[in-house]
């Protein structure tokens, strides 16, 4: 076997970022530069007696968890990296005990971590508390006190940050193995708003205040004093609204204003000044994404018995002047002449 070989980053916030890869065995594939990288852990190329050494490992200097599980089973997951937050995904059915017993805090890990159950169960003991999170709740790990956690075929998303950040919450080690409900308004948007986290973000600027932002909204999780709301629904809470809602518009580009505002049970004039506040409007963002629809059925084989009047009515535009006029606008070529180029079949408009 190959021989293992330990690769140790660290980052800002005190916040250590290990990472195990095993050349020619377990995969590891990094994506995205300095400021953000996501890495793939698998296990499922090793031999079956390999796997459970290698996620220990794994656990041992990247988790400062000691972890026991099933010996064959293998294990598929991703941690995305930024300066000061770590994200994991459990992306297999996961059995195992993991515990943080008093001798390892010795290490100095002064972290906390907040896991969203998406299946299976999973079950968190600190102290005389104990958590048993239903899917889509939260549940928050102190690495400041020994704890033990149980999964049985279970998986989740977590969020690691360090402790000393969460300074707008009231007493972060009084939240550690208490359930937060799926539908707590800040859970559900650090939900969305981590999910759809990008694999890779150039700019630190940006980095640093996406970080902030997740501090925000685990604060308001957990809970926070009242002048720490009023800070975190100003930036946490604004931008992760901001970005549910594209990630809505981007799905369905046609929604309107009313049903959207509606959906996120906020004001359409909030929608709006949430896209003020990022420097557009709610019109020119939705537009945008309608014409990104269009372009993308006009170049699709699906779609190339469709003529460009209905791919600009499916795509939300009512009139085809309007929509032939911005298209070129924004393409610098007609939906005709970007059907053709694109080597789709010429339907009559």
């Amino acid at each position: 076997m190959a021989r293992e070989r330990v690769v140790r980053r660290e980052q800002s916030y005190n916040l250590s970022t290990h990472l195990l890869t095993h050349e020619g065995d377990a995969k590891m594939t990094k994506i995205g530069g300095p400021e953000c990288a996501t890495n793939h852990f698998s296990t499922h190329q090793l031999p079956s007696a390999q796997r459970l050494p290698a996620l220990r490992e794994l656990f041992d200097r990247s988790v400062q968890l000691e972890i026991d599980a099933e010996p064959g089973h293998a294990v598929e997951m991703t941690m995305a990296l930024v300066p000061g937050m770590r994200r994991a995904r459990m992306l297999s059915p996961l059995t195992a005990r993991m515990t943080r017993p008093t001798p390892m805090l010795a290490d100095g890990e002064d972290t906390v971590c907040l896991l969203i159950k998406t299946g299976g169960h999973l079950a968190l003991t600190q102290g005389r508390r104990e958590a048993v999170p239903q899917v889509g709740d939260g549940v928050l790990l102190v690495y400041r006190e020994p704890a033990s956690l149980q999964f049985v075929e279970a998986s989740y998303l977590s969020v690691r940050v360090p402790f000393s950040a969460l300074a707008l919450a009231r007493n972060v080690s009084a939240a550690a193995a208490h359930c937060i409900p799926r539908d707590t308004e800040a859970l559900s948007l650090l939900r969305a708003y981590v999910a759809n986290m990008p694999d890779s973000i150039a700019d630190p600027q940006l980095v640093r205040l996406y970080v902030t932002h997740i501090y925000d909204l685990i604060s308001l999780a957990i809970g926070t004093t009242a002048e720490g709301r009023q800070i975190a629904n100003q930036r946490g809470v604004r931008a992760a609204r901001r970005e549910a809602i594209k990630a809505d518009l981007i799905r369905n580009p046609e929604v309107s204003l009313d049903r959207l505002a509606a959906q996120h049970g906020i004001s359409p004039r909030y929608v709006q000044m949430l896209f003020e506040g990022d420097g557009t409007t709610f019109s020119e963002f939705a537009l945008e994404r309608r014409l990104d629809a269009a372009h993308s059925m006009l170049t699709s084989p699906r779609y190339e018995t469709w003529s460009v009047t209905a791919i600009a009515l499916e795509a939300g535009f009512g009139d085809l002047s309007y929509f032939n006029r911005r298209f070129k606008r924004r393409f610098l070529m007609t939906p005709t002449d970007l059907r053709a180029q694109s080597g789709c079949r010429r339907i009559p408009a």
